[in-house]
């Protein structure tokens, strides 16, 4: 667990480190962008000054004079409109500025409806993952030896530990707390006659019946000399050839009369079974008594779970041994383990179908869950947008974007000088 935690934690510092150097990075190349466009508005004030000033000595820097004020009125524009969108310009509570700290709040909630709406929706997942083979790329990857062993170990590590939980202060305290009571207040008579009334519904019983019956038979061949001890023992004053010979004529009438059944569908003793069987489903729904057995079985059945020390021994003595086996370099229970997924991975990746139906499953798990918890999402996104601080949103939004929008306040000087130039020409034209 330590080793866990210390991996946790420094994976974490790491990531923090990364973070903080790409943010450091994209503030320096904002704080590059924005000495360029400011630089780019002084020259075009200095030029314009300039070009003011000799304009009686060169009457042609009119031309230049027509740029560089188009050209400042562009910049200056564009610097308004882009710092709008993040404080207000200078301080001043000017309306309609601030639009992102303003308007946080909405933004999250388009946001999150513009996600769940558009993005993660059922058709957009479902078609996006049903382009790969989910189930055999897992299926390979498991088939790995070393993948295989690597999950085998989480899986048997947790052993011992669920084998001791019970045992666990805490856990035992839940249970008899919260658990316990409420399976003491389950209906489990009423359950077991309907599952039962399912059964013989389904004819389940039949097969259940049969199958009791051979291995009745089997007990009795083979206990036929235990039954003549027996016997014996009960009824000393009769030889033992007799006793011999009535055991031996009783098995031989069982025998018969569990052939007579295997091989007679109609025959009354199975009849009579089925009646047994509804009388005792109908029982289990209706009489209070039945009920009140089963919740006597079932409050000792917890009572035995939460209290008994042979079972305590067998859960600790079996935690042992398996720890005992996990601590050895060749332990059998982890090869088995590593074995077992490997065998169930390379059977997926040769076996289509079942790849098939895993995927299946797989994009119909994911399409459900879109569909049901996709509004989620979207009052996630807003929550959280939410909670932000106004400032801090406008100045992470700002260090994502705002160095592609120092681009329009450039593009602004130039476009603003040339249009400046085009529009003094078509004056003089006018003239």
């Amino acid at each position: 667990m330590m080793a866990y935690e210390t991996n946790d934690s420094t994976a974490a510092i790491a990531s923090a480190a990364r973070a903080g150097a790409r943010s450091a990075r994209k503030q320096q190349q904002l704080r590059r962008m924005q000495r360029l466009t400011l630089a780019l508005l002084g020259a075009s004030l200095a030029l314009l000054a300039l070009s003011v000033l000799y304009q009686p000595r060169w009457p042609w820097l009119r031309w230049l004079q027509a740029f560089a004020e188009a050209s400042a009125i562009g910049a200056m524009a564009d610097w308004y409109a882009v710092v709008a969108l993040f404080r207000r310009p200078l301080g001043l509570p000017i309306p309609h500025t601030a639009i992102i700290p303003e308007n946080k709040n909405s933004i999250g909630e388009s946001l999150g409806e513009f996600v769940s709406g558009h993005l993660l929706t059922p058709a957009n997942i479902v078609g996006k993952l049903g382009q790969y083979d989910g189930a055999g790329l897992l299926a390979r990857w498991l088939a790995s030896p070393g993948n295989a062993a690597g999950v085998a170990r989480s899986f048997t590590n947790l052993l011992p530990a669920l084998l001791r939980a019970p045992e666990d202060a805490d856990l035992r305290r839940f249970f008899e707390q919260h658990v316990a009571p409420k399976l003491l207040e389950l209906d489990a008579a009423r359950a077991t006659g309907r599952l039962m009334e399912h059964v013989i519904e389904l004819g389940l019983h039949r097969a259940v019946f049969e199958r009791g019956l051979a291995l009745a038979d089997r007990w009795l061949a083979r206990n036929e000399p235990l039954l003549r001890e027996k016997f014996a023992q009960a009824s000393r004053y009769t030889p033992g050839f007799f006793d011999a010979y009535m055991v031996r004529k009783f098995l031989e009438g069982v025998h018969a009369l569990v052939r007579d059944v295997a091989a007679e569908p109609a025959h009354p003793l199975r009849a009579q079974f089925e009646d047994v069987l509804r009388e005792l489903a109908l029982g289990l729904g209706a009489a209070p008594e039945y009920r009140e057995a089963v919740r006597d079985w079932l409050r000792e059945l917890v009572r035995t779970l939460s209290n008994d020390e042979d079972l305590r021994r067998l859960r600790d003595r079996l935690a042992t041994r398996i720890e005992a086996d996990l601590a050895a370099q060749d332990s059998l229970l982890r090869q088995y383990a590593t074995a077992l997924i490997i065998a169930v991975a390379q059977g997926v990746v040769r076996d289509q179908p079942m790849r098939d139906r895993l995927n299946g499953a797989w994009l119909r798990l994911a399409g459900h869950l879109a569909s049901r918890h996709g509004g989620q999402v979207a009052t996630l996104i807003a929550e959280v947008v939410r909670s932000w601080d106004a400032a801090e949103v406008a100045a992470k939004v700002e260090l994502e974007i705002g160095r592609d929008l120092q681009f329009i306040r450039i593009n602004g000087a130039l476009v603003g000088g040339t249009v400046g130039v085009a529009l003094h020409a078509c004056a003089l034209l006018l003239r």
